[in-house]
Order: structure tokens, then sequence, then C-alpha cells
């Protein structure tokens, strides 16, 4: 109390500065690459511009003859 600061005080602003740095990376994340030519997954590699698509959907599992 009074003026000098308590060891709490430290404490809770570090933990609001993580929270601020972690909402801002958030929202950077989201509003960042709102590009139209932008990739939505690339985070900057070099491996993007080799990448040749999304992965093929796996085969269906084939239908059971089984009744429940």
């Amino acid at each position: 109390m009074g003026d000098r600061m308590s060891w709490q005080e430290p404490i809770a602003a570090l933990i609001v500065g993580f929270a601020v740095v972690s909402l801002v990376r958030h929202f950077r994340g989201l509003f960042g690459s709102s590009t139209p030519d932008s990739q939505a997954s690339c985070h900057g590699c070099d491996n993007c511009d080799t990448d040749t698509g999304p992965e093929p959907n796996p085969p269906p599992f084939p239908p059971s003859s089984r009744t429940h």
C-alpha cells in the first residue's frame, strides 16, 4: 500500500503484457494476410512457393455389410 509496489503488481503487469502480445499476434494472423493473392496457410517460408496444393482426400471407407 502507499507508494511501494508489492510483488503482485509486476507479476500482474507481466501477465497482462503477455496477454496483449498474444492477442496482437492472434489478430495479425486473422487480419494480417487478408490480401486476395496471399495464401491463408503461408507463414513466410520458401516452401509455400513450391507447394503443389492440398493433399487429396483419402478414399472413403468401403460400405459395411454389418447392420447395427
